[in-house]
């Protein structure tokens, strides 16, 4: 007969009931913040895209003459409503003070950075750019003329320009020259992605 007795080890219905139930939150927990990454992997490529396509686009408009009656070379241009001129080059007379392209001008030969306000390009799969723009949403071009629509589908692009003498002087305040209205330009690109994200690229131009 045996002398003692044996001690049963083991685990019982209800701890195993509860280890199942932790390791299921935990394992919930842990897909949960693996997927949600996962989801949000390819944001930073897309933000990348957006920022190359904001800045190539600005660029692009800064390296163009202030207006169409600017001199090759530069210059000041004297508008009819905004007689002084901020140049001791001779001035130009302006024609128009009117911010879009002339007749007869595309992207590929826009000269000038009024050519740009208003315009609106989409890329596949986008029906409209931003609201700031109420032009119809052309198919995404770059700085040639050629199209892009199929490289950046999901990709729309806005660009507003506007007279920003006034806004110079705020933001260089006690120099003791005013700048006119007109001798100011604001260039503002808004880009929306593919995740309806915006961004907007500013830049001043000045008259000459």
């Amino acid at each position: 007969m045996p002398t003692g007795s044996k001690t049963q080890h083991g685990v019982t219905l209800i701890e195993l009931v509860i280890f199942i139930t932790i390791t299921s939150i935990a394992l919930v927990s842990v897909l949960s913040i693996y997927l949600t990454s996962a989801s949000h992997s390819a944001d930073p490529m897309i933000r990348i895209r957006s920022i190359e396509l904001g800045q190539s686009t600005l660029e692009e408009i800064l390296l163009k003459r202030y207006d169409n009656n600017t001199p090759n070379g530069g210059g000041c241009v004297t508008f009819a409503t905004n007689s002084r001129c901020t140049s001791s080059d001779t001035a130009t007379s302006s024609t128009s003070t009117l911010l879009k392209a002339e007749a007869g001008e595309n992207r590929a030969t826009y000269d000038d950075v009024d050519d740009y306000n208003n315009l609106a390009y989409c890329g596949n799969n986008v029906a409209s750019a931003d609201a700031a723009c109420t032009s119809t949403c052309q198919p995404m071009l770059n700085a040639a003329g050629s199209n892009i629509a199929t490289e950046y589908a999901g990709f729309a692009v806005c660009i507003r320009v506007s007279f920003a003498g006034n806004e110079m002087n705020s933001v260089t305040p006690g120099t003791g020259t005013t700048v006119l209205s007109n001798d100011a330009k604001r260039i503002d690109v808004i880009v929306t992605d593919p995740l309806k994200s915006r961004m907007v690229f500013s830049a001043y131009r000045t008259n000459f």
